[in-house]
């Protein structure tokens, strides 16, 4: 199952079928994914609500809308970097137009891995470490163009081979590290604060989710507690997110059953359980269906994945 990018080429079904991969193993058989100046200039917008494993460092050079991270919405600005730490729940929901494409470059990386390119230095270190898995007050940061610094990269990426390809990316990520620990620590360069504005109603809906996911779903008991008709709600969390209520519930229980594949020995019956669903068999159905495997198979490649490689 590959990184979610909406081809020029596709029809309007296709890409909407896309979209629905909430919860994508992004990198099935590697330890980073670089995609280098992707754009999507179609009026139909671009709209991704998902969780994967890696962090990932979301750089916009061109484009307009919102990003939703820990149930807030934060402007997309250009020149901005974004940060999602691994099974982060996020959406990015972009305005597009051929007059005004969304241009962006992605890179998703484990951590796991590339720390110990970082061994000689303490200092970036520590930082990848609070990017990774602190919790941060804020996630967005303005860096300006830094675009010559993905060319850079991809250039170098295209000239590697083999086995020089996890190094040259690791090259690429101590770069980009540095530049981001220049630029926060700069008298220019400032996060986005969250929040911006008054809380919308869709954060005031996640925010809800939030606490009451692993529980049953009901739109009208939502709605009671925030003392709005079911319409209304559906209707604004879609014109605020891009998505359902639904997408978000089954996204949000989707993230967690992948920390608790990842980091726990627990049964899938009782992951289920504790994400709100009944039955084993439905979590099955469910996260095949988003993740395009089993639970099992997931945490069998989760368990590969994070054996550190020789050398190391």
């Amino acid at each position: 199952m590959l990184y979610a990018k909406i081809s020029l080429y596709c029809s309007f079904e296709e890409r909407q079928a896309r979209r629905m991969k909430l919860v994508e193993n992004v990198m099935p058989n590697k330890a980073y994914l670089f995609k280098h100046r992707t754009v999507t200039p179609d009026r139909h917008g671009y709209s991704v609500y998902h969780a994967h494993q890696g962090l990932e460092l979301l750089y916009v050079e061109q484009g307009e809308g919102h990003v939703i991270i820990e149930q807030q919405l934060v402007p997309i600005r250009p020149g901005t970097i974004y940060c999602f730490q691994p099974y982060q729940l996020h959406r990015v929901h972009a305005l597009t137009s051929p007059e005004q494409p969304y241009i962006r470059s992605i890179l998703v990386f484990e951590p796991i891995v590339f720390e110990p390119f970082l061994s000689s230095f303490p200092e970036m270190r520590a930082f990848l470490h609070k990017l990774w898995k602190e919790k941060l007050p804020f996630q967005a940061f303005e860096v300006g163009d830094i675009r010559e610094l993905y060319t850079v990269l991809q250039n170098e990426v295209n000239a590697a081979n083999g086995e020089g390809l996890v190094e040259t990316h690791a090259l690429g990520i101590v770069a980009l590290l540095r530049r981001l620990r220049i630029v926060l620590a700069a008298d220019g360069g400032s996060p986005q604060k969250l929040p911006y504005r008054e809380i919308r109603l869709a954060e005031k809906a996640m925010a809800w989710l939030e606490v009451h996911y692993k529980e049953e779903f009901s739109l009208q008991r939502l709605a009671a507690e925030l003392h709005i008709s079911p319409y209304y709600l559906s209707h604004m969390f879609k014109v605020d997110t891009g998505g359902s209520l639904t997408e978000y519930v089954t996204a949000k229980r989707l993230r967690e059953a992948c920390l608790l594949l990842q980091n726990t020995d627990l049964s899938v019956a009782e992951i289920a359980l504790r994400i709100g669903l009944a039955t084993a068999s439905h979590f099955i159905h469910t996260f095949k269906k988003h993740m395009g495997t089993t639970p099992l198979k997931f945490r069998q490649l989760s368990q590969k994945l994070y054996m550190p490689p020789d050398g190391f």
